[in-house]
């Protein structure tokens, strides 16, 4: 089992893509096949980096990731279109 996909808005996962800059996914899980094919689903979408959080016991930092992101869409009114985007120097 993994989990995946759950960080953000349908409407990212129709077109992950803003002003050319391809968004990120994050997987997390125990089955190392189950977060290969996850990767591969991701960027067959159209992300960019997938960022693997961990194995089952990291499941619930990616609920809180979706949590930040309904509470900026929704609650805080920032609107649907926005998304994660890890930067590194």
């Amino acid at each position: 089992m993994v989990k995946c996909f759950n960080s953000t808005g349908f409407e990212n996962l129709k077109d992950p893509v803003y002003n050319g800059t391809a968004i990120d996914m994050f997987v997390a899980g125990s089955s190392v096949r189950g977060k290969q094919v996850a990767t591969a689903l991701a960027r067959e979408l159209g992300f960019g980096e997938v960022h693997d959080f961990g194995g089952n016991d990291r499941f619930a930092l990616l609920e809180q990731l979706a949590l930040c992101w309904i509470n900026l869409a929704i609650f805080q009114k920032q609107g649907r279109s926005i998304a994660f985007k890890l930067l590194k120097r």
